[in-house]
């Protein structure tokens, strides 16, 4: 039909008679529906009948064969070292946490006296947090400065201000991923748990690279698992308080709001043992701090941090704790500004700043007795060309690496070293 040549009546006609069609058709529809046996033809396939707050499971071959690990290769235990060269640039070889021998299992930790055994989480429990489950592939391929051939390498890891190689000090390992079952996050969770149990459980501290913020559902699990309830301080770093008093969103158990009330709540960890840094986001109502008031734990908001000091913080944060040694700290990348930490699913205009935070988490790690650390809601799919957040992640690992290393070694943990610090 050539519509340059139809006149004006014409084309109203057209779309009269289009309305009519629609009309007839949305009637039709309901003449049908309305003739219809109208069924409940039962509950959906996940329910239980007679019980819709549980969900029927399939069980076959397929259930399980995500996390069904390979027989052991039969080569003796300890740490693997899969590079080729003794020095090489750091895009060329197998991509490993900062080029990081390999372990698999406990006895691989055991032989090897592991100190530090990083593992990759790779959950995405939340639509914005898709991506993500990519994240430590994107962790172990960044590109930075350091990481060029043995980690003990003179010339590999530096950290800049106390110019401490932390891998001459630590035993460290690239531990591999924990299994991902796509469908079931919940299932998830638990082999997230068992490997962090496996890690601590033979005295090494586990390292998690995340993966959405539910990820503590299974990580600090494991840490209570080995070190007892109520003998474990939970320091949560993040920009969003992640707390949900209602104990779920959509009646989903996991997610990144649950972890705080259920850790709380199941008496894994006790309220006054519970710090929160760098909240500078609305909740869902002032109800949400006066819980954490209520259970003893401390919020410190960006505004207070800025009005007070970092360091003024931090000296308070190591008086809440001045009754409890061992420390899990979780760390949500969006604590920083989204301009230093674009590469997130919940990116907040105001937050923390590395060259302000940097330091303390190197000091914390070095007073304190860390027990495990996630690093979570690095969404490599929101980041930019030059892996700016990718790089960032990877150099609030290292603080808190150089902070332990200081511990092991017995160094002071506010130690600059000299020239940095510009004494003579």
């Amino acid at each position: 039909m050539n519509f340059r040549k139809l006149g004006l009546s014409a084309l109203l006609a057209c779309g009269l008679m289009a309305t009519l069609a629609t009309v007839g058709h949305a009637q039709m529809l309901k003449d049908i529906a309305k003739a219809g046996p109208n069924e409940n033809i039962g509950p959906m396939p996940h329910e239980v009948p007679g019980d819709p707050t549980k969900m029927n499971i399939k069980q076959d071959k397929s259930t399980n064969i995500w996390r069904e690990e390979r027989e052991p290769s039969g080569r003796p235990a300890g740490p693997m070292d899969v590079q080729r060269y003794q020095l090489q640039m750091e895009p060329v070889g197998i991509q490993t946490f900062f080029k990081l021998p390999v372990a698999l299992t406990p006895e691989d930790l055991k032989a090897g006296e592991i100190d530090i055994a990083i593992f990759g989480a790779p959950t995405g429990a939340l639509p914005h947090s898709a991506g993500n489950m990519w994240a430590p592939a994107e962790v172990r391929t960044t590109r930075d400065y350091g990481g060029y051939g043995d980690p003990k390498f003179p010339l590999s890891w530096v950290e800049y201000e106390t110019l401490l190689a932390p891998f001459t000090i630590l035993n460290a390992v690239d531990y591999g991923d924990a299994g991902l079952n796509a469908y079931n996050q919940a299932e998830t969770l638990k082999e997230i748990r068992r490997m962090t149990r496996d890690i601590a459980s033979v005295g090494a501290i586990p390292f998690i690279v995340g993966g959405d913020h539910s990820v503590p559902n299974g990580t600090f699990r494991g840490i209570v698992d080995v070190y007892g309830k109520n003998n474990v301080a939970f320091v949560h770093f993040d920009v969003h308080l992640d707390r949900d008093s209602g104990m779920g969103k959509f009646g989903a158990y996991y997610h990144s709001g649950s972890f705080m009330n259920r850790a709380v709540s199941e008496g894994m960890v006790e309220g006054k043992h519970v710090i929160q840094y760098g909240m500078a986001t609305p909740v869902f109502g002032p109800e949400e701090w006066d819980q954490v008031a209520a259970e003893g734990g401390k919020v410190y908001h960006i505004h207070e941090i800025r009005r007070d000091g970092v360091e003024e913080t931090f000296d308070k944060i190591y008086n809440d704790l001045k009754d409890i040694d061992l420390v899990y700290v979780s760390f949500d990348i969006d604590t920083f500004d989204m301009s230093y930490a674009p590469g997130t699913g919940s990116s907040s205009p105001i937050g923390s700043h590395p060259e302000d935070l940097f330091p303390m988490l190197r000091q914390f790690a070095a007073t304190k007795t860390i027990v495990g650390v996630d690093f979570v809601e690095f969404n490599p799919f929101y980041d930019n060309k030059g892996q700016q957040t990718a790089r960032l992640v990877r150099r609030t690992m290292f603080q808190f690496l150089t902070g332990i290393a200081m511990k092991k070694a017995g160094m002071e943990p506010d130690y600059i070293h000299p020239r940095v610090s510009g004494e003579p």
